[in-house]
């Protein structure tokens, strides 16, 4: 565990684990954590076709102290854009 940071970031993949809820330590602010990668077949509405696709589960949890839910909201949900477009960076 590390410990004096203000956010953390934990794979739950390296365990085999499909996901886990984080709880971050006393000392810090928020931790996003991941799930595995798993691919499926989906239909591709541009593609007009069924195409490969790879999803992860993403959590977030925080000390509601220093942030309400939309501020952690927004902060998911561009974690994620980055993740699914990493042009964005």
């Amino acid at each position: 565990m590390q410990a004096g940071g203000i956010a953390t970031f934990r794979n739950f993949g390296t365990f085999g684990n499909g996901m886990g809820t984080p709880i971050p330590l006393p000392d810090q602010t928020l931790l996003l954590a991941s799930a595995p990668g798993r691919k499926f077949r989906s239909w591709d509405e541009e593609e007009k076709g069924i195409c490969s696709k790879t999803e992860a589960q993403i959590t977030l949890s925080f000390d509601h102290r220093s942030s309400d839910g939309g501020g952690a909201g927004r902060l998911l949900k561009r974690v994620i854009e980055l993740l699914e477009d990493p042009r964005k960076l």
